[in-house]
């Protein structure tokens, strides 16, 4: 695949980016949420104030019905969550769904979030994702900017992930966040895989963000450390050194921003369980990986995905409603919920 400079010229920019029974219930009072990162407010775009970044917000498929937000929030007091994925109907159907299936307006889907809404969570919204059609393909770059605004509505949201695993164009991506960010004020995290365990981000991921850091777009960035190589080494400790290399490729991308800053738009995403490839997290990785995020003073984690949060698949399966391994229902949603505390 061949990647090209961002222009201001039209010429198309490649980019190949690359879940036994459920253990008993605790009851618990919501939480307070962790208190979110500071809000920016000098973006390059203008001075409309974008919202603070979610210190914990995992990811959440209100589409699949194999997640009962209420009971989520009544168990553990995690409230927010980043609700994904919102794709295209087809790689030239630019109408956005959940899942590339769903209706946005789903009456199943509305329900769960007006029930966040009411014990007083927040959402991020995910597009993109491992597999299906990507809007950032489907779209131009009106109808990406049209696409990702009704999502945001449908969710009462204004803070979008934008997980970009395939091949999309950079222009269309670049030019679309800046205007929606510019128009809206929108808070947009680059959810982007890592190379390896010290590679860092891919090439072509690196390319993404120089382009959207051209266009003047304030992000974040999610990196996902899941699907990795650990060569031996322990697997929360390789998820450590990946994430630390991502840290590596910001500071080279934006040198005059101090490491403190660098580390706080800077976030860290495992997949609970059983990887497609890889290793598996499991709890004491994910608190050595939680230790080594409090410790850099990262600014936020999540992970995929609350509907795998269960043991209702013990046996090593890679599946999206339970986790492949013998754990009790949302003891990482617990682990993860007091982060950076």
């Amino acid at each position: 695949m061949r990647l090209h400079r961002l222009a201001c010229a039209s010429a198309a920019l490649l980019l190949l980016l690359s879940g036994c029974s459920g253990g008993e219930k605790r009851t618990a009072q919501p939480a307070p949420s962790p208190a979110p990162a500071p809000e920016l407010t000098g973006n390059a775009l203008g001075a409309t104030t974008i919202p603070a970044t979610l210190a914990v917000a995992p990811y959440l498929d209100p589409a699949a019905g194999t997640a009962d937000v209420g009971d989520v929030v009544k168990v553990t007091g995690q409230r927010d969550f980043t609700l994904g994925y919102v794709q295209a109907r087809g790689d030239r159907d630019c109408t956005p769904a959940w899942g590339g299936r769903t209706p946005l307006g789903d009456r199943r889907v509305a329900g769960q979030v007006a029930e966040l809404q009411a014990l007083d969570g927040q959402t991020v919204v995910a597009t993109g994702g491992e597999a299906g059609a990507y809007l950032e393909n489907a779209c131009r770059v009106d109808q990406l900017v049209a696409a990702y605004g009704q999502a945001l509505d449908t969710a009462g949201a204004n803070r979008l992930d934008v997980d970009v695993e395939q091949e999309v164009t950079i222009h269309t991506v670049a030019e679309a966040l800046a205007t929606l960010q510019q128009q809206r004020g929108t808070a947009i995290t680059l959810s982007l895989p890592v190379a390896g365990l010290a590679e860092g981000l891919t090439g072509p991921g690196i390319a993404l963000l120089k382009g959207v850091q051209a266009a003047g777009v304030e992000v974040t960035v999610n990196a996902l450390t899941m699907n990795l190589n650990a060569a031996g080494g322990g697997w929360g400790w390789a998820m450590t050194r990946a994430a630390g290399a991502v840290a590596d490729d910001l500071a080279a991308i934006w040198p005059d921003r101090p490491v403190a800053e660098i580390h706080r738009m800077l976030g860290v995403s495992p997949m609970i369980g059983v990887n497609a490839t890889g290793g598996t997290t499991g709890p004491d990785d994910a608190a050595y990986l939680l230790d080594w995020a409090r410790r850099q003073k990262l600014g936020f984690v999540r992970f995929r995905s609350v509907n795998r949060d269960n043991g209702d698949c013990a046996d090593g399966t890679v599946a999206a409603d339970c986790s492949g391994i013998a754990q009790t229902k949302y003891r990482f949603t617990l682990q993860f919920r007091d982060f950076p505390r």
